[in-house]
């Protein structure tokens, strides 16, 4: 799987996937160097950044065919994002997109991020991408809690990469128990978060207006799977409450893992473009 990161916020967040064998990082960005980065001259507003887009084939020559395109917002590069999907609409493309606190945006900042916010839902609804997965930058904070203002968003975005990661390898992994319900081709407007296997809490990265789809992956210790007998009533009681309370198709996996603790996720799926 391929990851391309687009301005600041983007490709800092591709280089948290860098520890992962399963990646390979792509970086856009002003004046950015290194191994598969493309640089870009520094604008002054968005429309420019959007009319003099880049030519990127030959720097694209090797995506595989599973691609995660990571965007902040808040940036002017953003212009660019439209033009440079254009040009590996082949792919089989995810979106990470990564919401701005709405209260520092003004002018220019904050219509580019409307605009870019919505169209990028819209043509993820008609099935153009594959997901677009929405992230507030305040939601993760408050869930890891306490940041020093030092390594502030280090913690956050790598807190962001391990969470998309661990999804990506449990979806493509074989599951020992579980129920999964088929997507449907609407539902393409979603996010993920964190999931507590003892009490079935989320706390998620965005928070979702009408919801319509979940999907659950318990991550749980061979010792947890050899000694508690009662593991399967309990998932099943905690999903099935989670059925009267949000009256959406959920989905759950439950995988056996070699790590010390129990640790699980969670993806959130709806139809409704979100902001509008």
């Amino acid at each position: 799987m391929d990851i391309i990161g687009l301005g600041e916020a983007g490709c800092n967040i591709a280089e948290c996937f860098r520890k992962y064998p399963q990646y390979n990082i792509y970086k856009i960005d002003v004046g950015i160097e290194g191994e598969k980065c493309f640089s870009v001259q520094e604008k002054k507003n968005p429309e420019d950044y959007e009319t003099t887009t880049p030519n990127l084939s030959a720097f694209f020559a090797d995506l595989t065919e599973e691609v995660v395109f990571i965007v902040g917002g808040a940036g002017y590069i953003s212009a660019m994002s439209l033009a440079i999907l254009q040009q590996i609409k082949d792919k089989n493309i995810s979106i990470l997109y990564i919401c701005p606190n709405a209260k520092t945006l003004t002018g220019n900042k904050k219509m580019l991020d409307r605009a870019t916010f919505g169209i990028l839902q819209q043509y993820s609804r008609s099935g153009m991408f594959e997901d677009i997965y929405l992230i507030s930058n305040e939601n993760v904070s408050n869930i890891i809690g306490n940041l020093p203002i030092l390594g502030y968003y280090d913690k956050i975005n790598d807190l962001i990469a391990s969470t998309m990661h661990f999804i990506n390898i449990f979806d493509r992994s074989k599951h020992i128990y579980g129920m999964v319900e088929e997507r449907e081709n609407v539902c393409r407007i979603s996010t993920i978060g964190l999931l507590d296997t003892e009490t079935s809490e989320e706390k998620v990265f965005y928070d979702l207006d009408l919801v319509r789809e979940k999907s659950y992956f318990y991550a749980l210790n061979k010792d947890t799977l050899l000694n508690e007998s009662n593991m399967v009533s309990t998932l099943e009681s905690q999903v099935e409450e989670k059925k009267k309370e949000w009256l959406t198709k959920i989905s759950y996996r439950l995988y056996s893992t070699e790590y010390e603790n129990n640790f699980g996720f969670c993806v959130n799926r709806t139809s409704k473009v979100q902001g509008e």
